[in-house]
């Protein structure tokens, strides 16, 4: 049974969003046309695997068997799940209003939702599991 949640909306949106980049601009180099579908097309991917049952099982198993853990090793997972989080953001924001938007710098960065919205897609289920 396929269950969609807020995420699979944010990965919808975010994959459309770079297509449109892609397609919309005609002085758009190859390279960096390609660069932005694949990761458009990555995010369309996760998009519905996570629809799945065993997209979020996986997750809740893997909390189970951090549960008999010590306290540093299931919390390790959630600082280094922030740590993507704040470093993407950290490199992705600066370089894209000091290129002032350009399509060389949104290419570069384009992969950044993708490491944004999963690592915020597990923490929010890890914090439901806790709950």
């Amino acid at each position: 049974m396929k269950h969609f949640t807020l995420f699979t909306f944010l990965y919808l949106v975010a994959g459309v969003c770079l297509t449109a980049i892609a397609l919309g601009h005609p002085d758009i180099t190859p390279k960096h046309k390609i660069t932005l579908l694949i990761n458009a097309g990555l995010l369309y991917l996760v998009a519905v695997l996570s629809t799945f049952r065993f997209w979020r099982q996986r997750l809740i198993d893997r909390q189970e068997r951090l549960r008999d853990k010590p306290a540093w090793d299931r919390n390790f997972y959630i600082i280094l799940l922030l740590l993507i989080i704040g470093l993407t953001l950290f490199t992705a924001l600066p370089d894209l209003v000091n290129h002032n938007w350009a399509i060389e710098a949104i290419a570069k960065a384009s992969v950044a939702p993708l490491l944004i919205l999963a690592s915020a897609e597990q923490l929010l289920i890890r914090s439901q599991i806790r709950q």
